[in-house]
């Protein structure tokens, strides 16, 4: 049976701006794509936004920072239209979130 080193043996004949370029591309394929959003869908996160403000209620944010999706739990305390930004109060801080950054928000089920 013949043993395969596979990528191993080329590596020692590749340039280095090839294995450079190979591994940033490693890299990108792990990154999320941000997702360019509709008007309804703007719409939507906007009107949500608003109720949790209202209502005083948990919302869930879901964010696109530094190329990874993640989401932040909170209450939104207030919401500044000039500088595009909201101040979301969460167990351990009060974090500034950028409008630019926000995919998707929807209401946190106090149930569970």
């Amino acid at each position: 049976m013949l043993h395969d080193r596979g990528n191993m043996k080329w590596t020692s004949m590749m340039l280095p701006e090839h294995l450079k370029l190979i591994k940033e591309w490693k890299r990108e394929q792990f990154n999320d794509k941000k997702r360019e959003l509709t008007e309804w869908e703007l719409e939507e996160i906007e009107q949500t936004i608003q109720r949790a403000f209202k209502l005083q209620q948990l919302v869930r944010l879901t964010l696109w920072n530094n190329h990874k999706l993640h989401n932040e739990v909170g209450k939104v305390t207030a919401t500044d239209t000039y500088k595009k930004e909201l101040l979301l109060d969460t167990d351990l801080s009060i974090k500034r979130i950028s409008f630019d950054e926000i995919q998707k928000a929807s209401f946190v089920d106090t149930d569970d």
